[in-house]
């Protein structure tokens, strides 16, 4: 799956001059967290919530008697508080890689670039989204947990154990067994259903069957 399958394309944008109130009303109303900052056609950063938020921790402008007094959002701009040439990727960059500049730099989304126009904005939430699709977990699902090594003839023997009893597999995750001793365990999700019979016939083959939930 690549970026410009799941990037959003209806782009809310903001310029340099806007001040951080009218980025902060515009987050509100559109219940976004991040907006390209625009320069015309030119992307020249970006500004987030946590950006707008940080402006304000700790500051405000000493007036003459001493006192502190609150710093305006409305006289503050944007360009002083953007991030500045913000990392980007094109629409063919494949999602994993993506999400793993995301989660490596720990920022919150990425600007999608296309011959050096702005042409969408890909998010955490986005990326969450798929994981989330593609795991089934909104679906009403049964699951069976079993350990076995790598060998992948061992995978197969289990999954078609399972569509012999005519189940649909939605997804297979995976994890280190805590026994250790170079096994995983596999968490097959699948449609809604009895595992009582799958799960006998699984132990019958030799694999453990650590869980199962109907």
């Amino acid at each position: 799956m690549i970026v410009g399958e799941v990037m959003s394309k209806k782009l809310i944008t903001v310029k340099k001059s806007d001040s951080l109130k009218k980025a902060q009303d515009v987050m509100v109303e559109k219940a976004i967290r991040h907006l390209p900052v625009m320069d015309g056609s030119e992307l020249l950063g970006i500004i987030t919530e946590s950006d707008i938020r940080g402006a304000f921790i700790g500051k405000g402008a000493k007036t003459n008697s001493g006192k502190i007094q609150p710093l305006n959002p409305a006289k503050m701009k944007v360009s002083d508080f953007m991030t500045r040439d913000p990392m980007v990727v094109v629409p063919e960059t494949h999602i994993e890689d993506a999400a793993l500049i995301i989660y490596k730099y720990k920022i919150g989304a990425l600007p999608v670039i296309k011959r050096n126009k702005l042409v969408g904005l890909v998010s955490i939430m986005d990326i969450l989204g798929i994981f989330v699709d593609l795991m089934g977990i909104l679906h009403s699902s049964s699951r069976v947990d079993v350990v076995m090594d790598k060998n992948p003839k061992n995978f197969e023997t289990v999954s078609n154990i399972i569509h012999g009893e005519n189940l649909n597999i939605i997804s297979v995750g995976m994890a280190p067994h805590s026994a250790g001793g170079g096994k995983q365990v596999y968490f097959f999700r699948l449609d809604l259903c009895d595992t009582a019979s799958v799960v006998q016939k699984i132990e019958k083959a030799g694999f453990k069957v650590v869980s199962a939930i109907n």
